[in-house]
């Protein structure tokens, strides 16, 4: 059995046999718009940072290809091995969390309840992907730059 309420701040609804709390689309309106907004905006981000972790990775295979000393070839292939680690998070991120694809953002069910709760914890999953994206890069631009001073690449 169920109630239900129409009124001027949305429908509400109650069911009876379960208790379970009223419901107002109205009021997780705003909430859902800043899910809609934020998955936009980490999509984004996440992008980049695919696009700057496969240019490093050409970067090492090129180092790769036209070095042999062991010492070069082991700092790229530990260096190439970490950005693909990290690509893979990257992935699997948006796979699990973010909403894409062919149906957009209008029917992402990831921001709807119950992954509203999703939502809070996405934001310090990327931050912290963030920071160990940001380490690893300025460690392989510090080895590639050597590298370029050396006149080696």
């Amino acid at each position: 059995m169920s109630w239900k309420n129409d009124g001027p701040t949305g429908n509400f609804t109650e069911n009876l046999e379960t208790m379970e709390p009223l419901k107002n689309p109205i009021a997780d309106l705003p909430l859902l718009n800043q899910c809609h907004t934020e998955n936009q905006r980490w999509s984004v981000t996440l992008t980049s940072y695919e696009q700057e972790v496969d240019q490093l990775l050409v970067l090492l295979n090129d180092v790769l290809e036209q070095y042999n000393h062991q010492n070069l070839r082991q700092r790229a292939i530990d260096y190439s091995q970490r950005l693909n680690r990290l690509k893979v998070w990257f992935h699997r991120l948006r796979a699990d969390l973010l909403c894409e694809g062919s149906g957009g953002f209008a029917g992402c069910q990831k921001c709807g309840k119950p992954h509203l709760s999703l939502y809070s914890a996405i934001s310090l999953q990327i931050a912290g992907l963030s920071d160990e994206f940001t380490h690893l890069k300025t460690g392989c631009y510090q080895f590639l730059s050597v590298l370029v001073q050396l006149n080696l690449l």
